[in-house]
């Protein structure tokens, strides 16, 4: 064999190897792969388990069981989105792999929790408790206690007392904010400095609030009040005052209070907030450029969630009480209702995919989510759940407030 020969082989070979090392391997027939960044995350409240469905092709990847009492649980979620972490009703944590659909980590965190929130740097999560009255923090990868953060206020009486958290939300530069139920106040603590020091206590900000959500630029904190009418704005950048902003323009008559409604799935088109009310068969809106109260927009009931589709163009509501089956649909370019829809039993929680192509919504008593088609309207995709509620998109890893 020549010396030309020989090179002729040696470099063919090489060549095949370096081919053969830059094809992936293809997984066995039986192995299923999917990425995170469009997987949606649904509570099934009654059953102690969430379903996980890629939303990209509507497909339902499995279930997880044995996560605890769901009654009011929420969903957050690791700045890579591979990690959801659900918090139920008795402040317990489960740490899910989105990966393998497995808890790889589940510990207890208080007694009776509201919600909870993911540091900005992603670093902590954040568990707002009714019982003991605190904001409790771990370490987002072993989930262990960082710090507690009790929330004591002095009563009418002179005695100190525990106050229920409610409104935690995460803004910029590593803030969490939060208002204390029973003190009529709101903390801002830093969470980006070893002690997590409380930097700022507004006290007298309205009367026994309720629930709160951050814009998603995380400049601006909003409040509700059960017994005020207005709202508490802070500016997260300046973190100067508590601004009273009206909440119930030309106020007309009051229905009863089917349930208390959710202002973290806030609903910012634009120049333009859309907000439930307490009471009331409208939606609140207000210009985001100064939040002066525009005029409300008549509802077919009570809203419990007010939701934006991602380009602006519409508002999706879903109502509880009288027509607690529907959901509204709001045009942003006319400011009313232009479609109203009928899912099925207990239709709630209308949430989109990350570009808004596909609303999910759960039907609690109906026993299913379903998928519609958000410009033609038409149902695209039902799955069977147990009592669903939340509905949870990993898009929500990069938002504030979320």
């Amino acid at each position: 064999m020549t010396t030309i020969s020989r090179l002729s082989r040696y470099i063919t070979k090489t060549f095949l190897i370096l081919l053969a090392l830059s094809v992936p391997l293809q997984s066995s027939a039986e192995e299923r792969r999917w990425g995170t960044a469009s997987l949606v995350v649904v509570i099934e409240r009654e059953a102690g388990s969430v379903l996980v469905i890629d939303s990209s092709r509507h497909e339902l990847l499995g279930r997880i069981s044995g996560l605890g009492n769901l009654s009011h649980a929420t969903v957050k979620f690791s700045s890579d989105a591979r990690y959801a972490y659900v918090i139920g009703r008795e402040a317990q944590v489960s740490k899910i792999d989105l990966l393998s659909l497995k808890v790889v980590k589940q510990v207890n965190a208080g007694k009776w929790s509201v919600g909870g929130v993911i540091s900005q740097d992603g670093k902590y999560i954040a568990l707002s408790n009714y019982i003991p009255g605190e904001v409790r923090i771990l370490d987002a990868d072993t989930l262990e206690l960082v710090k507690t953060i009790p929330a004591l206020h002095t009563d009418a009486n002179g005695k100190e007392s525990s106050s229920r958290v409610v409104g935690l939300v995460g803004a910029s530069e590593n803030l969490f904010l939060f208002s204390l139920m029973d003190a009529n106040s709101i903390w801002v603590v830093d969470a980006g400095k070893k002690e997590f020091p409380i930097i700022k206590k507004f006290a007298d900000v309205g009367e026994m609030p309720y629930d709160a959500l951050i814009s998603p630029d995380g400049h601006y904190y909003l409040a509700g009040f059960l017994h005020s009418n207005w709202m508490g704005l802070i500016d997260t950048w300046k973190l100067d005052r508590v601004t009273p902003i009206l909440a119930e323009p030309n106020k007309g008559p009051e229905v009863p209070l089917w349930k208390i409604p959710h202002l973290k799935g806030w609903a910012i088109a634009g120049r333009l907030a859309f907000l439930p009310a307490l009471k009331r068969e409208v939606a609140l809106v207000y210009s985001t450029l100064d939040w002066t109260p525009l005029t409300p927009i008549p509802l077919s009931g009570t809203a419990l969630y007010t939701v934006a589709r991602p380009d602006g163009r519409q508002v999706w509501v879903d109502i509880v009480g009288k027509n607690g089956d529907l959901i509204d649909i709001i045009d942003v370019d006319s400011m009313k209702v232009v479609k109203t829809l009928n899912p099925g039993p207990g239709a709630t929680h209308p949430q989109f995919t990350p570009k808004g192509e596909a609303a999910y919504i759960s039907l609690t008593d109906g026993n299913k989510v379903v998928v519609y088609d958000t410009v033609t309207l038409k149902l695209l995709k039902e799955f069977p759940a147990e009592h669903p509620s939340g509905i949870f998109f990993t898009n929500r890893a990069h938002k504030f407030g979320m």
